[in-house]
């Protein structure tokens, strides 16, 4: 029994995270925060870039700062709703040390 209700209440958090989602074209992307310490200088120098064709789909931020995410791309014709972010794109990289270096 407690296996049941176990699995009810995982399901009723999962329908309820999966519904909350924000259409793509609204997420604003998260500003870069000013560099500080080394490892930061270190990120924003070495940071992802990111190129794409005319044929494929740019970077769209899919996370806001409220934690909020978006419902993927809602395009109708191939490639056409992907191809340009009107709020700005998006790449998030991390940075840390390796073996104290």
């Amino acid at each position: 029994m407690k296996l049941r209700a176990f699995a009810t209440t995982l399901f009723a958090a999962l329908i309820a995270c999966a519904s909350a989602t924000v259409d793509h074209d609204k997420i604003e992307p998260i500003p870069q925060p000013e560099p500080v310490t080394i490892s930061e200088k270190a990120a924003i120098k070495f940071k992802p870039q990111l190129s794409t064709s005319n044929i494929a789909c740019v970077s769209f931020p899919a996370v806001n700062a409220a934690g909020e995410v978006t419902g993927g791309l809602k395009g109708t014709n191939g490639n056409d709703a992907c191809k340009y972010a009107p709020k700005g794109s998006q790449v998030y990289g991390r940075a840390g040390w390796y073996k104290d270096l």
